[in-house]
C-alpha cells in the first residue's frame, strides 16, 4: 500500500461522517427543539479522530513536506481554526446551554455556515498538500509504515463500526 493511502483511508472515513454532520447542522435551522439527535453528540468526537489521524500520519510520513504544505496551507488553516473554535461555542451553547423552546434561526445558522467554512477550507488544504507531494520531490519515511498497519486496522473498525450502528438507529 502506497504510504500516502495512510493519509487519504482517515480522510475517507470523515468526510461522509463531517458532510452528515453539516446536513443535520442546516435541517435544524429554525426548529427549537431538533438538537440533531443523540447520534450528534455521540460523533462530535469520534467524527474529528479521523480527521485527527490523517493529520498525524501525514506527519510522520511527510515529515519533509511540514514545512512546505504549511506555508500553502497557513492561511485555510488559520480560518479552519477560527471556524472551528465558532462551531465549538455555537455547538456548547446550542446543545447544552439554550433551554428555550424558541427558534434561533440566525446561531442555527450561523453554526451551519461554521460546517460549511471548515469544509472548503479543508478541501483547499487537503489539495494544495496533495498537490505539493506530488509534484515535490518529498519521499515518505519509509520505515512507519509497517508501524502504522496495526493502527489503522484497529482504529477504522474500532472508530467506524459503532457509529454505523449509532447512525443506523437514531437518524
Amino acid at each position: 500500500m502506497a504510504p500516502i493511502l495512510f493519509v487519504v483511508i482517515p480522510l475517507i472515513a470523515y468526510v461522509p461522517m463531517f458532510g452528515y454532520e453539516t446536513y443535520i447542522a442546516f435541517r435544524r435551522i429554525g426548529k427549537p427543539r431538533d438538537k440533531g439527535g443523540a447520534y450528534l453528540h455521540a460523533t462530535w468526537e469520534s467524527t474529528h479522530t479521523f480527521l485527527i489521524l490523517s493529520v498525524n500520519y501525514f506527519m510522520w510520513l511527510y515529515s519533509s513536506a511540514i514545512v512546505a504544505v504549511g506555508h500553502a496551507v497557513f492561511l485555510p488553516l488559520l480560518v479552519f481554526g477560527l471556524a472551528f473554535i465558532a462551531r465549538s461555542i455555537l455547538y456548547i451553547y446550542l446543545f447544552y446551554i439554550k433551554s428555550t423552546n424558541r427558534p434561533t434561526p440566525g446561531l442555527d445558522a450561523l453554526f451551519a455556515l461554521m460546517h460549511v467554512i471548515i469544509a472548503v477550507c479543508l478541501l483547499y488544504a487537503t489539495v494544495q498538500t496533495l498537490n505539493i507531494l506530488m509534484t515535490g520531490n518529498y519521499q515518505p519515511n519509509d520505515l512507519l509504515p509497517t508501524l502504522l498497519w496495526p493502527g489503522i486496522i484497529l482504529t477504522v473498525p474500532l472508530i467506524s463500526v459503532p457509529l454505523y450502528f449509532l447512525y443506523k438507529t437514531k437518524s
